[in-house]
């Protein structure tokens, strides 16, 4: 079975958070999608998007990542997690995720704005756990690719 060439790359970014002195659990990323998102409207997503042509996924995953928190490519170290198929209106696609670990606390974080529209891409950014994950709306594919972050990494 020949794979089929990502249309999308995201980043399931993540970092420990600490609970108490003894102990710490595994948290993701998410941002709040606007009211006025295309799909998915006020859903919490990861970070990434559509892979350009001529661009590698992993290349399409960074330049995503700085495009929506200004966050560059020195600073992270994408590690493959899994490829996800999507099923939309147009047809059915895969989208290559990656992990990466980004130890910055919420006030080192900030939603840009898109280069294409002039608007932020979410309203909102979080740091969630396993378990607060399971309680959010989450578009589908992006919750299948944090199913497998934590079912490799741990809570």
């Amino acid at each position: 079975m020949t794979r089929s060439r990502p249309r999308s790359a995201h980043v399931v970014f993540h970092r420990m958070l600490r609970v108490s002195h003894k102990h710490s659990l595994r948290a993701v990323l998410l941002c709040k999608r606007t009211l006025d998102a295309p799909i998915y409207p006020a859903y919490w997503s990861l970070f990434g998007g559509r892979i350009e042509p001529g661009e590698r996924p992993k290349q399409a995953a960074l330049r995503e990542v700085q495009e929506e928190l200004g966050i560059t490519s020195n600073k992270i170290g994408l590690a493959d997690l899994c490829d996800v198929s999507v099923s939309r209106a147009d047809g059915s696609h895969t989208a290559r995720y990656f992990s990466s670990v980004l130890d910055l606390d919420m006030d080192c974080l900030t939603l840009r704005r898109s280069p294409q529209e002039a608007k932020v891409e979410g309203h909102g950014l979080g740091w969630f756990t396993a378990e607060e994950i399971h309680h959010l709306l989450v578009c589908p594919e992006h919750r299948i690719a944090i199913a497998r972050f934590f079912q490799r990494n741990g809570p």
